[in-house]
């Protein structure tokens, strides 16, 4: 990873921290905030930065900015009013769904991804979701372009962001209340581990072209003022109770430099003759 990636995907997901907390606080003010830590993710916009990055990958490998979609964050230079029909592809068990990026050629989509985070301490409640989601969306897609709704066949692609602390990292050895016997892969894991095997084998079956699993500390503490109790690390016991952004990924095979380099050769596939723009506005500043 060169250092000007390093330091935008820094930059990417210390705003996916800052503006889940900014979110929360609003809906702590609110008359009806939400429970725990779904403040933060029903506001919106906690991947808007890893998708602008995305997008900037798009641009440098050629596609002219003006056909590559997605939700801009306040202060982007190439933010533009009513780009959601851009982003928004036809299903075919329903009648859209909104993808967090998607690449124009021509009118016909080339690159299309998906986007998606997992945060504590509610982990095992949402995993089984994740897994469902990313297969039923990328059955509807294959399948809409199947029936003619989507032309061709675009590139897709599946990121997750998920929270690096002391319960993600545990190794749980539970068992399923299944009459059958799970899979053995499952007899041990973490839930970074088990994410990292969705997406292994979300590509391994061509569900995905291509996976990136990145796992993030939040930069200060996720305990409810006057609730510190709450916070993971208290309740581990760990010791000292410090709070640091960091960022790792837990599998070579599914890293962010492999990501973007399959991402950036399907777009040279269509846009050979290089970056499309010169334009100093469509870097991540601001």
């Amino acid at each position: 990873m060169t250092p000007e990636q390093s330091r935008d995907l820094d930059n990417a997901l210390l705003a996916y921290w800052t503006s889940r907390d900014e979110a929360a606080v609003k809906q702590q003010a609110s008359n009806a905030p939400d429970v725990g830590g779904r403040a933060g993710v029903t506001s919106g916009g906690h991947l808007d930065r890893v998708a602008q990055l995305l997008g900037k990958v798009c641009i440098a490998a050629g596609a002219p900015a003006e056909q590559v979609y997605y939700k801009a964050p306040k202060g982007d230079p190439y933010r533009r009013p009513k780009v959601k029909k851009g982003y928004t592809l036809p299903g075919y068990f329903r009648p859209t769904k909104e993808w967090d990026v998607v690449v124009y050629h021509e009118g016909v989509p080339i690159a299309v991804i998906e986007l998606k985070s997992q945060n504590g301490p509610s982990y095992g409640n949402n995993a089984n979701n994740r897994a469902e989601e990313a297969i039923g969306n990328a059955v509807d897609l294959a399948r809409a372009a199947e029936a003619g709704l989507v032309q061709g066949r675009p590139w897709i692609g599946y990121a997750f962001v998920i929270e690096d602390d002391e319960r993600s990292r545990a190794m749980d050895g539970r068992k399923t209340g299944s009459l059958l016997h799970q899979d053995r892969y499952f007899d041990d894991w973490s839930y970074v581990g088990r994410i990292c095997l969705l997406c292994s084998r979300l590509t391994e079956e061509r569900f995905y072209d291509s996976a990136w699993v990145v796992a993030t500390s939040r930069p200060t503490c996720p305990a409810p003022v006057g609730k510190l109790h709450k916070c993971p690390q208290i309740a581990k016991g760990i010791s000292p109770h410090l709070h640091k952004f960091g960022r790792r990924e837990p599998d070579v095979n599914l890293g962010y430099v492999s990501f973007i380099t399959g991402l950036s050769k399907q777009i040279e596939k269509y846009y050979s003759s290089g970056p499309a723009t010169g334009d100093p506005k469509l870097s991540l500043a601001g």
